[in-house]
């Protein structure tokens, strides 16, 4: 079957949309065919979709990225929907605040190939996702850190990296604070729909590890 990557974090705002749409992007730049789940409410995901294919009657050369809308209880029946699509590859949003929807979301955690576990580079998201990493790591799942909005710069960064590391596996990518990723979102874009890009080797290189770890 197709392999799953969930974007899951009980840290709200921590990009797991942003990451999910890009992900998504780059495996299409790739030739790969893709599909979206979106399973928070808020529809972060689907509506960029929506927006892409207004995008694409303009610029009919951009890749699909077809977004399966659906409730977090109904995820069973939304990724058996996208397993039925021709899909190379399946990419899901969740909501955050895990701990309410705790048996629901570790029950669609069994059944992702890869966990990516989006951070940003505070004490704030270390608190918020280090013991949503302890839980998922005891259930054996194949699961890591990705630092998001990080700058190398800081001394947070080495500090909040190390203390990561100290808990799980972290993607040896992380994504910059790049002014690029929204305003591509603006237009339903991703990074690597772009011609000129700062982060489009970033994105290149996530989209290899991702396609490594899960066997694509």
């Amino acid at each position: 079957m197709q392999p799953v990557v969930l974007l899951s974090s009980p840290k709200g705002g921590c990009g797991k949309s942003s990451l999910s749409r890009n992900i998504l992007v780059s495996a299409a730049q790739a030739g790969k065919r893709v599909v979206g789940v979106d399973l928070d409410k808020q529809g972060t995901l689907t509506t960029w979709s929506e927006r892409r294919e207004r995008a694409r009657v303009a610029v009919p050369s951009l890749p699909p990225v077809p977004v399966i809308p659906a409730e977090l209880d109904d995820w069973r029946e939304a990724l058996a929907h996208a397993r039925a699509t021709d899909a190379d590859l399946i990419v899901v949003d969740t909501p955050p605040s895990v701990e309410l929807n705790l048996n629901a979301v570790l029950s669609l955690s069994s059944a992702a190939d890869l966990i990516l576990v989006p951070s940003q580079t505070t004490m704030d998201d270390v608190d918020s996702t280090a013991p949503w990493m302890k839980r998922l790591l005891a259930t054996q799942a194949k699961a890591a850190f990705i630092l998001n909005r990080a700058n190398r710069r800081t001394r947070a960064f080495s500090t909040i990296r190390a203390r990561l590391v100290a808990v799980g596996p972290i993607c040896p990518i992380e994504v910059g604070q790049f002014e690029e990723i929204p305003a591509a979102a603006g237009k339903g874009l991703g990074v690597l729909d772009l011609t000129r890009t700062n982060s489009g080797e970033t994105f290149e290189a996530l989209w290899s590890y991702v396609a490594r770890e899960v066997g694509l």
